[in-house]
């Protein structure tokens, strides 16, 4: 019940605030017209209004008497020979007196008990008032979930959407390519179909005159021989040309088959794809409302801003847990020698192209005025804006984190680490090995109240350090 803490801490202290109002004003009520001021300093100057900015209009002598007409913080206006100014208020400056206390004693001690039967209705109140805003608290703790619940969905149809589109781009230039060689296929049958009808008229005329009297004609033994391997050549290349004619035939056909298989999987991958474009735009659209609800909203806000230092301290935790397992394990980065981070202090690359919009340190929120430490710096780019590992290293973590949205976390050796969140795709995963200024994802907005950013952290032992120390200017 953390999150309803700072909503009603205020109201509580808002309400305490208006019982010791009443309770002052109850006895304050009685004197505040009767008071007379009189001077015990020297010298007291009389000014034409509160602050000593403005020269003294008059000098009021030690034991003057003054009518005090109002209190103003550490001021007092008063009447002096029918002259109204104020003097500061001070014990060592203006001793009040009280002219008629006892006459109003009773009034006050009246207006005292009432204001006691009010502080009681007042409690009874507050408690009422309390476990509405407990339920305030929890609805606006529902929000913020429900917004990491849309964020998730969001990103898990932005991957559908991908993922169908390239196979939707590797699908149509499967159909280009079986179109191409079935046309190609279709012309080289024409032409064999229009070879082997010549052949086949050149055959039939061939058994109208018949083969031996081709053969017979022959001037020579040497020529009749000649003829007959010839003869043989030309109806075996016949009949090849013949055979491959039915095979083309029967490949164009499993062509024309795999053409109608590919354009019905087409039509349901564009149909699937569609389908996920709308529950991405839905998704798109209820996480926009929800973000604008939380700028809007000061209430709302301000469950953000908890739920975000609540993300922080997971994030700490998990951070802990990853760096205990990794101290158990041999050779944890490998090819990485002893002491090389540290050395590149103030030489390593932005791990992006972009523009730093929030700097490491402690911020104070223009709406709530409240107080956050930023553990990391925010990096303004555009989607898509590929993401570099700063030096090399081994992925720790490399999966959707709440609050944070798609995340990986770099070990660097020598209890160095790097965080990058935010992200649109990941392209590494747990148990990777990374080069400095190989990209590892890309640009987005998971998990992001501002849009495409890319959030950065380093760490020593554990412990956030200033990125900005570290990267080169």
């Amino acid at each position: 019940m953390k999150n309803s803490h700072f909503i009603s801490l205020g109201f509580i202290i808002f309400i305490a605030a208006g019982i010791v109002v009443l309770l002052h004003s109850a006895v304050a009520v009685g004197f505040q017209s009767n008071e007379t001021g009189i001077v015990t300093a020297s010298r007291l100057n009389v000014r034409p209004e509160p602050g000593t900015n403005k020269p003294p209009i008059k000098i009021l002598k030690k034991g003057a008497k003054v009518t005090i007409l109002a209190r103003r913080n550490k001021w007092l206006k008063i009447r002096h020979d029918g002259q109204i100014g104020y003097v500061r208020y001070r014990k060592s400056y203006i001793r009040i007196v009280y002219d008629k206390a006892v006459e109003n004693l009773s009034d006050v001690e009246a207006k005292i008990k009432t204001a006691r039967q009010k502080t009681k209705d007042i409690s009874r109140k507050l408690e009422k008032q309390g476990a509405e805003v407990q339920t305030f608290a929890e609805k606006e703790v529902a929000i913020i979930d429900s917004l990491n619940k849309a964020d998730l969905a969001l990103n898990i149809a932005r991957k559908r959407v991908s993922v169908l589109r390239s196979e939707l781009a590797s699908l149509e230039t499967d159909i280009q390519e079986a179109t191409h060689a079935f046309n190609d296929l279709r012309k080289r049958i024409k032409t064999s179909e229009d070879y082997a009808s010549n052949r086949l008229i050149a055959v039939y005329k061939l058994n109208l005159i018949g083969k031996m009297n081709i053969l017979a004609s022959a001037e020579s033994i040497n020529d009749f021989f000649q003829r007959k391997i010839t003869m043989e050549h030309i109806l075996a290349h016949d009949e090849k040309i013949w055979g491959k004619l039915v095979k083309n035939k029967d490949r164009l056909q499993r062509l024309l088959d795999k053409m109608n298989t590919q354009k019905t999987k087409k039509i349901l991958l564009e149909t699937d794809l569609n389908k996920r474009i709308d529950i991405m735009s839905n998704e798109n659209e209820k996480r926009s409302k929800l973000l604008v609800d939380i700028q809007s909203k000061k209430r709302l806000g301000l469950a953000a801003i908890e739920a975000l230092k609540q993300t922080a301290a997971a994030l700490d935790r998990i951070i802990q847990s990853l760096g205990q397992s990794l101290s158990q394990m041999p050779n944890k980065v490998k090819n990485i020698s002893h002491g090389a981070f540290s050395s590149f202090k103030g030489l390593l690359k932005m791990p992006v192209k972009g523009k730093i919009i929030c700097f490491f340190g402690r911020h104070t929120n223009s709406q709530s005025k409240t107080v956050n430490f930023k553990t990391g710096i925010d990096i303004k780019a555009d989607r898509g804006e590929p993401v570099y590992s700063v030096y090399d290293g081994q992925i720790l973590y490399s999966r959707w984190f709440k609050g944070y949205g798609n995340m990986i976390i770099i070990d660097h050796g020598d209890h160095f680490c790097t965080v990058y969140a935010h992200a649109e795709e990941l392209f590494k995963a747990k148990g990777d090995y990374v080069e400095a200024g190989e990209v590892i994802a890309t640009v987005g907005d998971t998990g992001s109240m501002i849009g495409p950013k890319l959030y950065f952290e380093l760490r020593h032992h554990g412990k956030p350090v200033n990125p900005l120390e570290w990267l080169k200017s």
